[in-house]
C-alpha cells in the first residue's frame, strides 16, 4: 500500500512538471514582452535550465505557464545579475536586469534562485577620484559590455578618472571627452549628474548635468484658496513641461505660479476659450467645471490645459495587454468612469492610466474585490465596467444579454433623485450598487414603480434592471 501511494505521488509530481512551463520574457531577455523562450523541463527540486540562452540586454521576469499570474522578479532586491533570488511579490515585483550576452542559466521554481553563467566576463568599472566622495569609487553599471554608466552622481569640485578592472583613464576636457592616458585628470565641476558614462572601447565619456527644475504650483479658489497654504506644486516631466495628476478643482479662478510667489505667474490671455486649455496672459484660469483633473504647464511658453485622466482597462481578458489593447472608460468629472458592453474571455485584466504602465490598478477578485497589483481575473461574458479613480474601486456587471435590453430600452427617473426611482421598460428584478462595487438595495419589479432609496447616502449609485432570462442593462442613478 505505502509503495502504491508513493508511486501516485510521483506520478502527481510528474504531471504538475509535464503541464508547468517556465519561461525568460522582456526586451532584456528575448527582445519583447510578448515572446517567451522556454526552459527545460525542471528536475525534480524544481531546477529549470537551458543552455546558450541569448539575451538581449535589459529588463526581464521569469514567469509560469507564459501568463502573468505568477511571475518573477526583483521585488526583493536581491535579484542582482548574473546571479540572485528573484520573488514574486505583487505590486514590488521589479524587472530584473540582463546584461547582453549568451549564457547558461539555471532557475529554482522554489526557490527563486537564479543564475547566468558562461557569459564574458564583465568588466569592473568604476569612477574614481577627488571629485568622488564615495569611498572605493562609484560602481558603474553596463547593459552591453561597453557602455557603462553611473546615475544620480553627486560630485565635489575635483579631479576625475575612469578606473576599468583596476586600470585608471583620464582626460582633459570636460563635460565630454575622451580618455587618452593613465595620468590625465578630467577636471570636474561641483553639482548632481543624472548619468554619468564611459564606452570602455572608444572612451567616449559624458558627464550630463542634472536638469534645473523650477518650483511650479497651482493656487487659487478652484483649490481652496489664493497664494500660502494653497499652492499645489506639479511635478516636472522636463525641464519645461510640468504636471499635476488628480487635482480636484471647483468651479472658480487659479493661475500657475513659481517659487510660490507672485513674481512669476501663469495665467489665462482672457480670450475663449481659457478652460481647459489657453494661451498665456494675467487673466485668472477661470474653471467652468468642477471635476478631477491632470493640470498641465509648459513653463517656457506658458501654454496649460487640464483634462480628466485618462483611464482604460487592458489585458488578455480583452484581447491582449498593453499598447493596441486599451479599451477606454469615458467620465463626466474625472472619478467615476464606466465603459458598456466590452466582451471578455477568461484570463487576467488591469486598469492603467494614460495607456503606460507608469500607473496600473489590479484587484483581488471578480466582478468586485480589494483594489490591488495582481491582476483582474475575469470570468468570460459581456459586462459593464465601471471604475472609482479616487478609491480604485471596480465593479463589472452582466452587460447587454438580447436586443430588447438595447441601449435606448430602459432608463431611470427622475435622475437626480432624493428619495425614490421609477424604471423605464419591463423588469424581473432591480438592484442598485454603490461606487464600491457593494450590493445595497434589492427590488422586485411593483405596480407601482416607485422605488425608495430615501435611506441612502448622497452619490452615484448604479441600478443593474434583469429580466426573466437574466438578461441585464446597467444604468446611473444620482443621489442628491
Amino acid at each position: 500500500m505505502k509503495t502504491k501511494l508513493l508511486l501516485f505521488i510521483a506520478l502527481i509530481f510528474s504531471a504538475i512538471n509535464i503541464n508547468a512551463q517556465v519561461s525568460l520574457i522582456g526586451v532584456g531577455a528575448t527582445g519583447s514582452w510578448s515572446t517567451d523562450y522556454d526552459l527545460s523541463d525542471a528536475d525534480a527540486d524544481g531546477v529549470w535550465t537551458a543552455t546558450a540562452v541569448p539575451m538581449a540586454g535589459g529588463e526581464f521576469k521569469f514567469r509560469l505557464d507564459h501568463d502573468w499570474t505568477t511571475a518573477w522578479g526583483n521585488g526583493n532586491g536581491l535579484a542582482t545579475w548574473p546571479s540572485g533570488i528573484a520573488d514574486t511579490t505583487p505590486g514590488t515585483n521589479n524587472n530584473i536586469l540582463a546584461i547582453a550576452g549568451v549564457y547558461d542559466v539555471s532557475f529554482n521554481q522554489t526557490t527563486g534562485e537564479f543564475s547566468f553563467s558562461g557569459g564574458v566576463p564583465i568588466p569592473v568599472v568604476k569612477l574614481v577620484g577627488s571629485a568622488v566622495t564615495t569611498a572605493g569609487g562609484l560602481v558603474m553599471s553596463t547593459l552591453d559590455l561597453t557602455t557603462f554608466t553611473v546615475s544620480s552622481a553627486a560630485l565635489i569640485d575635483g579631479t576625475a578618472q575612469f578606473e576599468v578592472d583596476g586600470i585608471a583613464y583620464g582626460g582633459l576636457t570636460f563635460p565630454t571627452g575622451t580618455t587618452s592616458s593613465e595620468t590625465d585628470l578630467i577636471p570636474v565641476t561641483a553639482g548632481t549628474y543624472s548619468t554619468v558614462t564611459i564606452n570602455i572601447a572608444s572612451g567616449d565619456y559624458v558627464f550630463t548635468a542634472a536638469p534645473l527644475f523650477q518650483l511650479v504650483s497651482l493656487t487659487g479658489d478652484a483649490v481652496g484658496g489664493w497664494g500660502t497654504g494653497f499652492d499645489f506644486d506639479l511635478t516636472p516631466v522636463d525641464v519645461d513641461n510640468y504636471r499635476l495628476n488628480d487635482i480636484a478643482l471647483l468651479a472658480a479662478d487659479c493661475k500657475f505660479r513659481k517659487d510660490h510667489d507672485w513674481a512669476t505667474s501663469w495665467g489665462s490671455d482672457g480670450n475663449a476659450p481659457t478652460f481647459p486649455t489657453g494661451t498665456p496672459g494675467g487673466s485668472n484660469i477661470t474653471v467652468t467645471t468642477a471635476g478631477t483633473y491632470d493640470a498641465k504647464l509648459n513653463t517656457a511658453t506658458g501654454v496649460y490645459s487640464f483634462s480628466f485622466p485618462q483611464i482604460s482597462l487592458t489585458g488578455a481578458a480583452v484581447g491582449g495587454w498593453g499598447d493596441g489593447f486599451d479599451f477606454d472608460l469615458t467620465t463626466t468629472d474625472g472619478v467615476n468612469y464606466s465603459l458598456d458592453n466590452v466582451v471578455m474571455t477568461a484570463g487576467g485584466c488591469k486598469f492603467r492610466r494614460d495607456h503606460a504602465w507608469t500607473t496600473s490598478w489590479g484587484g483581488d477578485a471578480f466582478p468586485t474585490g480589494n483594489p490591488g497589483n495582481g491582476d483582474i481575473q475575469a470570468t468570460a461574458g459581456t459586462y459593464n465596467v465601471t471604475f472609482n479613480n479616487l478609491t480604485k474601486a471596480y465593479l463589472f456587471t452582466d452587460g447587454l444579454g438580447v436586443n430588447q435590453f438595447g441601449k435606448d430600452t430602459f432608463s431611470v427617473y427622475p435622475n437626480p433623485t432624493t428619495t425614490s426611482f421609477s424604471i423605464k421598460g419591463n423588469f424581473e428584478t432591480a438592484q442598485v450598487y454603490n461606487v464600491s462595487g457593494q450590493l445595497v438595495k434589492t427590488f422586485a419589479s411593483s405596480e407601482s414603480n416607485q422605488y425608495s432609496i430615501s435611506d441612502l447616502s448622497t452619490g452615484l449609485y448604479f441600478v443593474k434592471v434583469s429580466d426573466a432570462n437574466n438578461n441585464s442593462k446597467t444604468l446611473k442613478l444620482i443621489k442628491e
